[in-house]
């Protein structure tokens, strides 16, 4: 198991990881650094603790933004992939009528041909 010290609001925390995550520690870490530094100069030094827990929620909030916005975008485009599917269905049975409708034409068109050269033969 991995060791990574991280800096947080002037404060060295030592956490483990598994082997390979490091660097990505670090840079979460660096970026809840940046948040609570964030909160710090808005609020002022109100508590280590205070500190973590607003920074915590305000990225909680983010991400459950980000959350809906991509449950939106999903529904957004299932939606639009329905319509395609119905558009292509009737298209695809337009087509299939129409085939149909041309080889009924030609059948009795041959059966036509078919009985002028029965009667001359």
């Amino acid at each position: 198991m991995a060791k990574v010290s991280l800096n947080i609001n002037g404060r060295k925390y030592a956490l483990g990881c598994d082997d390979g995550e490091e660097e990505r520690l670090m840079r979460l870490g660096q970026k809840l650094d940046d948040r609570v530094n964030n909160m710090a100069n808005q609020f002022g030094q109100i508590g280590d603790l205070r500190l973590l827990v607003m920074a915590g929620i305000t990225m909680l909030d983010e991400l459950e933004d980000m959350d809906k916005s991509v449950d939106n975008e999903v529904d957004k485009r299932i939606g639009n992939l329905r319509k395609e599917t119905t558009a292509a269905t009737q298209l695809a049975e337009r087509t299939e009528l129409k085939a149909a409708d041309s080889l009924l034409d030609a059948a009795m068109r041959i059966e036509r041909l078919a009985e002028r050269l029965s009667d001359k033969g």
